[in-house]
């Protein structure tokens, strides 16, 4: 695709433009809706138990930190079980996995607010089941109503590619904030177990890592949106592959072995080290989600490029 045509005014007024079509259209509103009841619902499950416990156990009971401690060693196996890599046949190589995962599972649980970190496990993993219902249209309708023939008379192909891929990125990325924001201020003022200032820094580190986790998917809904010329056929093809890369490794490895790597097509396989202990951990696994998107915005750019609108 002509990157040399992009025009950064034009650009912006297509985001704009872009975000505010798809709020009139209801889809970005669907999204939003079905992000923060998420969110909501996942802090719900998490953080009720620990507010039960904490009534339950009344003034001269147990202290809220010692409530969350019980909670955190019944969620232990469960927080491990979520980050434990492949199993390996090298029994060398397991401890040392499973010497990894503890530590990691440490990090977590104890180093940092462990309500708010088992809340950014389950959002890391659900959010990118979410993205396709805000992403799915970012130009598959108009390519089938051949709306965008009127558009390539005032501007370059790149700039209607690139410009609604960035109004969908900016709006996943709002929303996404806005569900943090809600979660973080909620445990702060109202569970009052954590400082403000761990509240904090752990909920900007969540948020960039659920935002960094999601953008590689944007760029797939974008690519299947090129493809398509329906906007429907275009939310169920980004469905079936982001949800279908999940899966295939869980029912393909019981035929054969390798099937389990195919996590890593998406970023399913290491979107969770965006939670890990380590700078070099979070760092690598930042670097694999930015190839991720690079890569998936080059083959949309260049399906939208050479297809017939």
């Amino acid at each position: 695709m002509g990157i040399r045509h992009l025009n950064a005014r034009q650009l912006g007024l297509i985001c704009r433009y872009s975000i505010r079509h798809s709020l009139r259209s209801g889809s970005a509103l669907v999204f939003m809706l079905l992000a923060v009841f998420f969110g909501l619902t996942v802090a719900n499950s998490i953080i009720s138990p620990f507010e039960a416990a904490v009534a339950q156990a009344g003034p001269a009971g147990m202290s809220p930190q010692a409530v969350e401690q019980n909670l955190v060693s019944f969620a232990r196996p469960a927080v491990q079980w979520a980050i434990a890599p492949h199993e390996s046949a090298d029994p060398a190589a397991q401890r040392a996995a499973e010497e990894r995962t503890r530590r990691w599972a440490d990090y977590l649980l104890d180093e940092r607010p462990a309500l708010l970190s088992a809340i950014f496990l389950v959002l890391v993993f659900g959010m990118p089941l979410l993205i396709p219902f805000g992403a799915f249209n970012q130009t598959a309708g108009d390519i089938g109503n051949r709306g965008l023939r009127y558009l390539l008379l005032r501007t370059e192909r790149a700039n209607i590619f690139f410009g609604r891929l960035l109004a969908t990125m900016a709006f996943t990325v709002v929303v996404q904030a806005v569900v943090i924001v809600t979660i973080a201020l909620y445990l702060w003022l109202k569970v009052g177990v954590y400082g403000g200032g761990e509240i904090a820094s752990w909920s900007l580190l969540g948020f960039v890592a659920i935002a960094v986790s999601g953008a590689p998917y944007v760029a797939v809904c974008a690519w299947i949106s090129a493809t398509r010329d329906s906007a429907m056929t275009s939310l169920v093809v980004a469905n079936a592959v982001i949800g279908g890369v999940l899966l295939a490794p869980v029912l393909g490895a019981f035929a054969w072995e390798p099937a389990r790597f195919a996590t890593y097509l998406l970023p399913w396989g290491v979107q969770n080290d965006l939670l890990g202990p380590s700078a070099g951990t979070v760092a690598v696994a930042f670097g694999a989600c930015v190839l991720y998107t690079v890569a998936f915005v080059w083959l949309g750019a260049r399906t939208f490029e050479r297809r017939d609108l």
